[in-house]
């Protein structure tokens, strides 16, 4: 940036460099500009070095997370960007896009975008002070009237800035999103992780490695759902990833604290299985699994747990025996009368739920003796006493098959 092709610009507009100006003569305004532009420019060192100085009393810079002869590299090209352009001077090729190209490159170093935009924000500070202590006394005014170009000059350098970096982020993030769920998928479809394909999942994840996790599987008409409940999980703190498996999206969760009722409270409303809770990262794909199977047997409106699922998940496994199961248990009942048939199987279900008559028979809005009379009914016909638990289990069994 100091070399002699400077030489030629300053010396045409200072007097102090051979130029044939008259001392009768006043120069403009401008011309008063560039000459204190370019007194900056023919030591444009200092700015790169107060610059950098300032700049290391940022926190990521002081870490050094930007190598010094990067910074000093950047610092010059920003300089020599800047001061062409206050000076109202076209900004070459190799200088048209360096505010981009800090942006991206800061986004990749990890570098915070407050903390980038605070250090860019120091270019205005030095040029001014650099301008402000090498003034004339009559230079003063034009320097007064061009702060508000000088301002304008670096803001919109700091824009450029920020664009490039923001674009480089989303860049970054969609990059680590594909990493992560290429290795979540990996793991999902793993029957026995390897401690080392583990150990990436959770580096990609950012968590830990035997940490608890809340594992959640629902179909994928209700996936939106599901990451609406992802997305208010991960604004409380908790690092959440969501996996489309095809039918499924599985929801993996960090989780601390207890189970039960802040579970249905984080998925209220979400149409979906949860499966046990997974005590280390290498349990999570048998947790999905068992979530997976869950959404797959039941229906409702909100979160169904495993406790609530066995019956369902039970029949579902029956394969190719369940068809056998219903009919050697349920097949009586077609000696039912019209009609009758659905009325017993709601009292039975009722019944099974409860367990108690007189409340089956308020719910149902019929006198007790319906009820007593509906299971003695259903008895006679199916040969299965709902009052002996074995037989209440074979019926539940069958009736949750015949779903």
């Amino acid at each position: 940036m100091h070399n002699p092709r400077d030489t030629a610009s300053i010396s045409a507009v200072d007097p102090a460099a051979g130029s044939a100006a008259s001392p009768a003569q006043s120069p403009s305004d401008d011309a008063r500009w560039a000459v204190l532009v370019g007194r900056l420019r023919a030591d444009s060192g200092g700015l790169v070095d107060e610059f950098v100085e300032r700049v290391r009393r940022i926190a990521p810079y002081g870490r050094g997370l930007v190598p010094p002869d990067r910074l000093v590299t950047d610092a010059d090209l920003t300089f020599d960007h800047l001061l062409r352009r206050i000076a109202g001077q076209d900004v070459p090729e190799r200088l048209a896009h360096v505010g981009e190209t800090i942006g991206r490159d800061r986004a990749r170093r990890g570098v915070p975008l407050n903390e980038l935009l605070s250090a860019v924000r120091l270019d205005f500070r030095v040029l001014w002070s650099a301008l402000r202590d090498r003034a004339t006394p009559e230079e003063r005014d034009v320097l007064v009237a061009r702060v508000e170009q000088v301002w304008a000059v670096v803001e919109d350098y700091t824009l450029q800035i920020q664009s490039g970096y923001q674009e480089e982020a989303a860049l970054l993030a969609r990059e680590r999103h594909g990493e992560r769920t290429a290795l979540v998928g990996e793991l999902l479809g793993s029957e026995d992780p390897d401690p080392d394909q583990v150990e990436r999942v959770a580096l990609a994840l950012a968590v830990d490695v035997d940490g608890d996790f809340l594992v959640a599987a629902a179909h994928a008409a209700s996936g939106a759902a599901l990451r609406r409940a992802a997305e208010a999980l991960a604004a409380g703190g908790r690092v959440v990833h969501v996996q489309s498996t095809g039918a499924h999206s599985v929801l993996i969760a960090a989780w601390q604290g207890a189970t039960g009722a802040p579970v249905r409270a984080a998925l209220d409303g979400v149409p979906c299985g949860v499966g046990p809770l997974a005590h280390g990262l290498a349990n999570v794909p048998r947790s999905a699994r068992l979530a997976t199977e869950i959404a797959s047997v039941t229906s409702g409106p909100g979160p169904v747990e495993p406790a609530d699922a066995w019956l369902p998940l039970a029949a579902g496994r029956l394969a190719d025996t369940a068809a056998e199961l219903v009919d050697s248990v349920l097949s009586g009942l077609a000696a039912a009368l019209p009609g009758e048939r659905e009325r017993l199987l709601e009292t039975v279900r009722a019944f099974a739920g409860s367990g108690s008559v007189k409340e089956v028979a308020e719910r149902s809005f019929c006198h007790r003796n319906t009820v007593l009379n509906r299971l003695r009914r259903f008895t006679v016909l199916t040969g299965r006493d709902l009052t002996r638990p074995a037989d209440a289990a074979v019926v539940l069994l069958a009736l949750a098959a015949a779903r």
